[in-house]
């Protein structure tokens, strides 16, 4: 499972105990965020799928579903059209073809934010009302989620965000997006504000066979929709699992 921007592993926590019940899952931190450390060069996201693989192949996984979440779910898109001999499926969470010129000005306010030395607490307050629904957002939620930044360990640093928002400014899948043919699940929020519900729309449209599932949630809807979120993917796992076992017999 594959995080967004500024996210690390601890994202995918309100579906982690429901999916392993079934599931082995792997998270991990991406390139530029949580623990992960690495020479402070540029990368881009073709870089961040390769190291995916590699994980993959370290640990010797075979053929694993791949989820991803926004700039998670670009990275996915990199490893379903290069590396499609590697996995099993590719589920596509509230992503997108390319940035939009809407979340690149959000995502640039951000990265102001951070240059002028904000706190993490105010950074995350800002990105609040762009990845929850305006009917998920309380002030009950945001002070969890302050107190959370501020006593993060491992916060993101203003030069690793912007390595981050370098790479999703940088990719652009519209020239291969339809070679894609593995079996895809393409996630979208009716409320999302950064990867509009019109841009899973179409990612659906042009991978072939994918199937697109919608939830009523903002763009974070692994969070504010589990249950729903969780469904989609296991109806989508199960669905595979039987189309195989019907094609071996």
């Amino acid at each position: 499972m594959i995080s967004g921007l500024k996210a690390d592993h601890t994202g995918w926590m309100p579906v982690l105990d429901s999916l392993q019940k079934s599931h082995t899952v792997l998270i991990f931190d991406n390139l530029g965020v949580g623990q992960t450390r690495d020479d402070g060069e540029k990368f881009d996201i073709d870089q961040m799928a390769d190291d995916t693989i590699e994980i993959v192949n370290q640990l010797g996984l075979n053929m694993p579903h791949i989820v991803g979440h926004s700039l998670g779910g670009a990275v996915a898109q990199s490893i379903a059209y290069r590396y499609a001999d590697k996995i099993k499926s590719v589920a596509l969470c509230n992503t997108f073809i390319k940035f939009n010129e809407n979340a690149k000005q959000v995502f640039s306010n951000i990265l102001d934010m951070h240059t002028s030395g904000d706190s993490q607490a105010n950074i995350m307050s800002a990105i609040l009302p762009w990845a929850f629904s305006d009917e998920f957002m309380s002030p009950e939620l945001e002070a969890i989620i302050r107190k959370g930044s501020d006593e993060n360990p491992y916060p993101q640093s203003t030069h690793d965000y912007n390595r981050q928002l370098e790479a999703l400014y940088s990719f652009n899948a519209d020239l291969w997006i339809n070679n894609i043919s593995i079996p895809t699940l393409v996630v979208g929020s009716e409320k999302d504000k950064i990867a509009l519900l019109s841009e899973s729309e179409e990612i659906a449209a042009r991978i072939r066979d994918s199937k697109l599932a919608t939830l009523c949630a903002g763009h974070a809807s692994q969070v504010e929709r589990p249950v729903e979120f969780i469904s989609a993917l296991l109806s989508f796992f199960s669905e595979l699992k039987l189309s195989s076992n019907y094609r071996l017999n």
